[in-house]
């Protein structure tokens, strides 16, 4: 999704579900999950934007994020992805959960994170993704 595609959906969404990215297949077998689809729910976008003070224009680094970024397993259910924008020079967390009924992937936080709070995590958790 690109940006304008992001706009109509944060303005005209509500209850709406939109698929953001593939979970690799490894990853997709530590979770557990039905399928490898990831989508987020039209609240999680609209939190991203009010409770997190980003940007219409962040919010495709979703997708990026999940696609390059860097994950951690850092509570059951749940995979915690970093990724540094090279556009925004800024470090982005996205987070995803296999919900329990239908074990399908969502997106539950999008958020920036400084530096420190990446070592932080780093040294907390360890990285599951990419393979080493």
């Amino acid at each position: 999704m690109d940006v304008s595609d992001w706009d109509r959906f944060v303005k005209r969404g509500q209850r709406e579900v939109k698929y953001v990215a593939h979970l690799p297949a490894y990853l997709n077998g530590l979770m557990l999950a039905s399928s490898h689809q990831i989508h987020i729910a039209h609240e999680y976008a609209v939190k991203a934007i009010i409770k997190h003070g980003l940007s219409i224009e962040h919010l495709p680094l979703i997708s990026e994020t999940l696609r390059n970024g860097e994950a951690i397993y850092d509570r059951p259910k749940h995979l915690t992805f970093f990724y540094l924008s090279p556009e925004f020079d800024r470090w982005f967390q996205v987070t995803i959960k296999c919900c329990s009924e239908k074990r399908q992937l969502f997106v539950t936080t999008f958020h920036g994170m400084s530096p420190s709070d990446i070592t932080r995590k780093r040294k907390k958790f360890q990285q599951v993704w990419p393979l080493t």
